[in-house]
């Protein structure tokens, strides 16, 4: 699938990838300050459009001049040299470019094929963090693969696409702020969603937040939970993340007016759990959460408080231990 704009004359040509909601709204922002009077194009999975079907209309171009969808539900996973001779064949199928045009390509989701095709051909490219504060931990990332999609996890790991030390990324952009080691070096670059999306216009910022949702949320939630996909991520099975959210909601939250917001690939029915509580509508990214309310609630409970890292300016942040007390 294409979609594209009218050209523009005497620009650059940049290229972005994500596969996350997170990632989505990072690299739209990102574009918006640095790439704004470039040719900006943009490819993201093609089981994206599974949360996200508006990727496919027009209206996403107000945001990216191009955007294709790379095929990976098509790419099998059956062994290195496989992987790498379809995914090179779905960039030249999807992409009228020549991959050497780009003068700027910034991944986020490096860990998917897209990278070893940069690989292969020793094209330089710029690494983003999965998600806030996941550079310093990205050990998370190959659990979550390595279950049901093993040759997938030991690519990345074989070429460096968790944590940054594949030889062609030529530099890293994380949120500083939320790093555990030091990221002084001039191969860093600090971006941070938060600042960028507090200083929108707000024309703008209503504009991209209509992409996600259709309206503003009304509630009168006292606090907001934020799940976390625990079991998507390997670190306990299905029954044990219901069990742990069960213990939530007849404990600490028990007396407590909430609204849910799911992460986007948290599968679990917390309509079922929290029968008192509203669960928000809509699939989009917390750090849009501050400006989704017309009553925004203060507090804001959950289990990953580096995930948080671009909600502090707006909420009042309640960790909660696996033993379900608060920090």
């Amino acid at each position: 699938m294409k979609l594209a704009s009218d050209k523009k004359e005497d620009s650059s040509l940049v290229l972005y990838h994500a596969v996350s909601s997170y990632q989505l709204l990072e690299v739209i922002l990102h574009r918006a300050v640095f790439h704004e009077h470039d040719r900006g194009v943009l490819f993201v999975p093609d089981f994206l459009i599974n949360k996200y079907p508006q990727i496919q209309k027009r209206r996403a171009l107000q945001f990216f001049d191009e955007i294709y969808l790379f095929p990976y539900l098509k790419i099998p996973h059956e062994s290195e040299r496989q992987v790498f001779s379809d995914t090179a064949r779905s960039f030249h199928q999807i992409c009228p470019h020549d991959i050497t045009e780009f003068s700027k390509i910034y991944v986020a989701g490096a860990h998917f094929y897209f990278s070893l095709y940069l690989t292969a051909n020793r094209i330089p490219f710029i690494f983003l963090e999965d998600a806030a504060g996941m550079l310093s931990r990205w050990e998370e990332l190959p659990r979550a693969l390595q279950k049901q999609y093993p040759l997938h996890a030991a690519l990345a790991q074989k070429y460096g696409l968790f944590d940054g030390s594949n030889p062609n990324i030529e530099s890293i952009i994380c949120l500083k702020r939320a790093q555990t080691f030091d990221v002084s070096g001039e191969k860093y670059q600090d971006f941070c969603v938060e600042d960028v999306l507090q200083s929108l216009p707000p024309y703008r910022r209503r504009k991209l937040i209509r992409f996600f949702l259709k309206r503003k949320i009304r509630t009168n939630a006292q606090a907001i939970l934020l799940t976390q996909h625990f079991a998507n991520l390997g670190i306990m099975n299905k029954a044990q993340q219901e069990s742990l959210y069960d213990r939530l909601a007849k404990g600490i939250l028990s007396n407590t007016l909430l609204a849910v917001k799911k992460h986007p690939d948290d599968a679990l029915d917390y309509h079922k759990i929290f029968p008192n509580a509203e669960i928000l509508p809509g699939i989009f990214p917390c750090e849009l959460l501050p400006y989704v309310f017309n009553n925004r609630p203060e507090l804001l409970y959950t289990f990953d408080s580096t995930g948080c890292e671009n909600l502090r300016n707006h909420f009042i942040i309640r960790t909660i231990r696996r033993d379900c007390h608060v920090e």
